[in-house]
C-alpha cells in the first residue's frame, strides 16, 4: 500500500517552477556572453509554445496539450530566470565597477561619496562598512556613480593614536583612498573574498589609513532605517547590560540579531564541526519561537474581545506578520530567515483563507519570491543549506516517522527524543551534498548533540528576547532573564565544546566537487524520498550508481589516477612556502611561509591547503634557513598535522620563533636533523631529491641566507630547482660543484627575486638558451615589501628564455609534471 507521505513531484508546482527558475539562473551564470537578450528570446519561444499548446489542443479528446504547456511554461521560467540573472549582472556605465584601476600598481586615491548601507562590523584590524557610491572624484574628474564599495578604515599597529570617527548606517560619508578591484583568491584552499562580495553586489574595495581620509558628511536613513538601526543599536545596548558573559553575548548577537561577527572563529569552526552550526544562523527555529508561538496566544487572548472568527483570525495574522517582518529586518534578512518569514506568512495567510498548502509548495515560493528579489542567492551556500535542509526534513521525516515502533512513540517524551532525532537526521543528509561542496566537512555529532542543542537553543533565545521585552518596564525581571540567558547560552557553548572532545570523529572530511559525484548523491537523496514507491525507488537508485560510476571513469579517462608530481608554490605574501606532492602518495614541503603579528601563514594557507585536499601527513618538512619567512608557519603545521620529520640547515638562530620551533619538536617527538650538499631524501622510488646546499651544516655565525638548504628533485625527464634565499656566494658555490647539472624545468627563484641572487652565471646555467625554456617561480609579496622582485633580475631570467611567474601577480602556482613536461594547473 503506498503510503501517504510518498512525494509526487506534480502535485507542487512552485517546486517546479523554482526549479526551472534556478536553472535558467544557472544557464545565465555558465554563459554570461549570452548576455540579456537571448533569455528573452527563450521566454518568448515558451510564451510562443503555451499558446500553440492550447491551440493544438482544442477539440481533440485525446493530445499531448499537458505535455507540451508545462515543457512551455518552463521555458518560460527558465528564460525569466537567466533575463534576471543577466540583467542583475548588465553594470550601468556609471557604475563603480567600471572606475577601478587595471593596473596593480596603479593606485591613485580617489574621493568618493555615498551612504553606509549595512551596519558597520569591528574587525581586528579596523571597521569595516559597505557604502552605496553616489559621487567620485578623481584628480580633477568628478562624476555620479553608483554601485557598492567596501571600504575599510585600517587600524596599524605603527599608528595606534590615529583615531577614526564613528560611522553609523545611513551615515554619508566622504572617504579617501585607492579603489581597487575585488581581490582573487590567492590559494586554492583560500576563501574567495571576490567571489563572496560579489555575490552581495559589491565590486569595488577601498581602504583608508588615516584619520584625514574620511568624514561623516551627514545622515540619510530610508524609512525602514529609521526604525531598524535604531532598534538594533538598543538591542546591543541592552544585550550588553543584561548579559555578563562576552562569550554569551556573543551568542545571544547572532541569535537576535543575526550577527555572529562577535563571536570567536574557534567557536565557529567547533560549531561547524560538531553540526550545530546552523543553530546560530537565524531560521525556522527562531522564526518558530518568536512568531508561532506569539500566533497560538494571541487566540485564548482575542477570544476574550469577543471578536468574530474572521476578525480574529485577520487580526492575529496582522499581529504575528507584523512581528516577524520586524524581526527579520532586525536579523538582517539572510535568506534562511527571508525563507521562514515567508513560509509562515503562507502558512498564517493558508489558515485566514481557509486553505491549506504542502510545505514544498510554499518552500516553492520562497525560493521564486528571494531569486527574483536576487538571483545571486542560488549560488550562496546558506540559501542552499537553508532549502536544502527544509525540503529533506519535509519529504524524509514523515518516511522515517511513520515506520518508527509504537513502543518508541507512545511516550511523549520519547516521541519529542525521536522527533528531534529524525528532524535532525533528515536535515543532515539533505545537507550533506552541500556541506561536502562548499566546506569539505559534513558532521554526524548533531544527530546526538542537537537533543541538548536544539532545547537550549531555544530556551536562550527565549531568556534573551524577554530580558529585551521587560528592560524597559520591569529592570529586575530584565536582569534575572538576561543571568537565565547566560547560564543558557555558556550551556549551548558547553554542548559544542563537549561535543567536539568527544565526537569529532564522527565528521566526514571530504571535498565533493565532482558533478557526476554530486548528482549521484542528488539521486540517492530523491530515492530516500520515493522509498514507498519501489519501482521509482529502484530507478533512482540505478541513476545514482550510474552517476557515481561515471564519476569514476570520469577521473580514469581524464588521466586524474596516473603517476605525476604536482608542486604548489603557495603564495603566502613576502615568503616562501612549496608543497611536493609525489606520485607515490607521499608530500614534501619546502618551508612553510612567515608569522607576524597579522597573519600566520601555516595557519592560515597550509592547514586550509591540507585539510582541503584530504592530506593527512607531511613526510618531510624541509626549512631552507631560520629566517621567520620561511620558517614561521612551521608551529602551526606542527600542532594542526602530522609531520613525519623536519629537514633544516643545521644553523643555530637567536629568535623567539626558533626557540619555540625547537620546543615543539622536541615535545611532540618529531624527528628533526641538519642536512649537507650530498644527503639524499628517500621519498619515493620514482624520484630523485638531491641537498645541493649547504656543503656542511651552517656555523651560528655563516650569513642564514648563504647557507640556505638548495634541493634538487628529478622526476625522469623533469627536474624542479628550489634554492631558498641563496644569495650570490652559494650560487657561485653551486656552479663550481654542479655546473651544467643546475640546468632545470623549473626554478624556485632565489631570495624573492632580491639582486643579491640570480646572478648572469647561475641563470644561465639553470636556464641554458634551449628550446625547452624553464618556468622561474618567484614567490614575492607587493612591491612595497622591500621593492622586490628586482626588474633587472626578472629581465636577467627572460633574457634565457624563462617564463617568469610571481606569486604576487598569479597567486598561488601549481605545476604538474608526468615525467616528460611540466605544465601548469588551473585551479581557479
Amino acid at each position: 500500500m503506498r503510503s501517504d507521505s510518498t512525494i509526487q513531484w506534480k502535485a507542487y508546482p512552485a517546486l517546479l517552477l523554482a526549479g526551472c527558475l534556478a536553472v535558467g539562473i544557472s544557464g545565465a551564470a555558465l554563459a554570461p556572453r549570452w548576455g540579456f537578450w537571448p533569455w528573452i528570446v527563450v521566454m518568448t519561444t515558451g510564451i510562443v509554445l503555451v499558446v500553440a499548446a492550447r491551440w493544438y489542443g482544442r477539440g481533440r479528446l485525446v493530445s499531448a496539450e499537458a505535455l507540451m504547456g508545462t515543457g512551455a511554461v518552463a521555458l518560460v521560467v527558465m528564460g525569466l530566470g537567466g533575463a534576471r540573472y543577466a540583467a542583475e549582472q548588465a553594470l550601468p556605465a556609471a557604475h563603480v565597477a567600471h572606475q577601478v584601476y587595471a593596473g596593480d600598481e596603479d593606485e591613485r586615491p580617489v574621493a568618493l561619496t555615498g551612504r553606509v548601507v549595512e551596519q558597520p562590523v569591528e574587525r581586528s584590524f579596523g571597521v569595516r562598512f559597505t557604502l552605496a557610491a553616489e559621487r567620485l572624484v578623481a584628480g580633477q574628474d568628478t562624476a555620479a556613480t553608483t554601485g557598492c564599495v567596501q571600504v575599510t578604515l585600517a587600524r596599524s599597529p605603527w599608528r595606534p593614536d590615529v583615531a577614526f570617527p564613528a560611522i553609523a548606517q545611513g551615515d554619508v560619508v566622504q572617504v579617501q583612498g585607492p579603489l581597487r578591484r575585488l581581490p582573487r583568491r590567492r590559494n586554492p584552499a583560500g576563501f574567495d573574498t571576490g567571489g563572496w562580495l560579489r555575490q552581495r553586489g559589491i565590486y569595488a574595495t577601498l581602504t583608508v589609513r588615516d584619520s584625514a581620509d574620511v568624514a561623516v558628511l551627514g545622515r540619510r536613513r530610508a524609512g525602514v532605517e529609521r526604525l531598524i538601526v535604531p532598534a538594533q543599536a538598543y538591542v546591543r545596548r541592552q544585550l550588553s547590560h543584561l548579559v555578563p558573559g562576552d562569550d554569551a553575548r556573543a551568542v545571544l548577537h547572532a541569535l537576535v540579531l543575526g550577527d555572529r561577527s562577535r563571536l570567536e572563529d574557534a567557536t565557529r569552526q567547533r560549531f561547524a564541526r560538531t553540526g550545530l552550526m546552523h543553530l546560530l544562523a537565524v531560521s525556522g527555529l527562531h522564526v518558530l519561537l518568536v512568531g508561532m508561538v506569539l500566533y497560538g496566544l494571541l487566540r485564548p487572548a482575542l477570544m476574550r474581545l469577543r471578536l468574530g472568527w474572521k476578525a480574529m483570525e485577520i487580526t492575529r495574522a496582522a499581529v504575528t506578520m507584523a512581528l516577524l517582518v520586524l524581526y527579520m529586518l532586525l536579523a538582517g534578512a539572510s535568506p534562511s530567515v527571508v525563507r521562514a518569514v515567508i513560509m509562515a506568512g503562507l502558512f498564517i495567510g493558508g489558515t485566514v483563507l481557509g486553505r491549506s498548502a504542502h510545505p514544498l509548495n510554499t518552500l516553492g515560493v520562497a525560493a521564486v519570491i528571494l531569486l527574483l528579489i536576487r538571483p545571486g542567492h542560488l549560488f550562496e551556500a546558506g540559501f542552499q543549506l537553508s532549502f536544502a535542509a527544509v525540503a529533506a526534513i519535509v519529504t524524509l521525516h514523515p518516511l522515517i516517522y511513520e515506520r518508527a515502533p509504537e513502543a518508541w512513540l507512545a511516550h511523549p517524551f520519547r516521541r519529542s527524543l525521536f522527533t528531534t532525532t529524525t528532524v535532525s537526521l533528515a536535515a543532515t543528509l539533505g545537507t550533506m551534498p552541500v556541506l561536502l561542496f562548499h566546506f569539505g566537512q559534513a558532521s554526524l555529532a548533531g544527530l546526538v548533540l542537537n537533543l541538548a542543542a536544539i532545547p537550549l537553543t531555544a530556551l536562550t533565545l527565549a531568556a534573551g528576547l524577554l530580558a529585551l521585552a521587560l528592560s524597559g518596564w520591569f529592570p529586575f525581571a530584565a536582569e534575572v532573564f538576561g543571568a537565565a540567558a547566560d547560564v543558557l547560552a555558556r550551556g549551548l557553548l558547553f554542548t559544542a565544546e563537549a561535543g567536539e572532545a568527544t565526537l569529532g570523529w564522527a565528521t566526514i572530511q571530504l571535498y565533493v566537487r565532482q558533478p557526476w559525484y554530486l548528482l549521484a548523491m542528488a539521486a540517492a537523496l530523491l530515492m530516500l524520498a520515493q522509498w514507498p514507491r519501489p519501482r521509482l525507488r529502484w530507478r533512482l537508485g540505478a541513476t545514482a550508481l550510474c552517476l557515481a560510476t561515471a564519476g569514476v571513469w570520469t577521473g580514469v579517462l581524464t588521466g586524474a589516477h596516473t603517476p605525476r608530481l604536482d608542486a604548489v608554490f603557495f603564495d603566502v605574501g613576502h615568503g616562501d612556502a612549496a608543497l611536493v606532492a609525489l606520485p607515490n602518495g607521499r608530500h614534501l614541503l619546502i618551508d612553510a611561509g612567515g608569522r607576524d603579528a597579522a597573519s600566520d601563514q601555516g595557519a592560515r594557507t597550509l592547514l586550509p591547503h591540507l585539510e582541503r585536499y584530504g592530506i593527512g601527513r607531511l613526510d618531510a618538512v624541509v626549512i631552507t634557513h631560520p629566517h621567520s619567512d620561511h620558517l614561521g608557519g612551521l608551529p602551526a603545521l606542527l600542532r594542526g598535522t602530522s609531520v613525519g620529520r623536519v629537514l633544516h640547515n643545521g644553523q643555530p638562530y637567536t629568535s623567539t620563533l626558533y626557540t619555540e620551533t625547537r620546543h615543539l619538536l622536541d615535545s611532540l617527538g618529531v624527528p628533526h636533523r641538519a642536512v649537507a650538499a650530498g644527503d639524499t631524501l628517500a621519498l619515493d622510488p620514482s624520484v630523485r631529491i638531491e641537498i645541493l646546499a649547504p656543503e656542511a651544516p651552517a656555523a651560528p655565525d655563516d650569513d642564514a641566507n648563504d647557507a640556505s638548504v638548495v634541493l634538487r628533485l628529478v622526476y625522469d625527464q623533469t627536474t624542479f630547482l628550489f634554492t631558498g634565499d641563496a644569495e650570490a656566494g652559494a650560487e657561485q658555490r653551486l656552479l663550481a660543484r654542479y655546473g651544467a647539472l643546475l640546468r632545470s624545468d623549473v626554478v624556485k627563484v632565489a631570495h624573492h627575486g632580491s639582486r643579491t641572487s640570480s646572478t648572469p652565471a647561475f641563470v644561465s646555467r639553470a636556464a641554458p638558451d634551449t628550446a625547452r625554456a624553464p618556468l622561474a617561480i618567484v614567490s614575492v609579496g607587493p612591491p612595497s615589501f622591500f621593492g622586490l622582485p628586482d626588474e633587472e633580475v626578472l629581465q636577467r631570467w627572460h633574457a634565457r628564455g624563462a617564463t617568469v611567474l610571481t606569486t604576487v601577480r598569479q597567486g598561488a602556482l601549481w605545476l604538474r609534471s608526468d615525467g616528460k613536461s611540466v605544465r601548469r594547473v588551473e585551479w581557479r
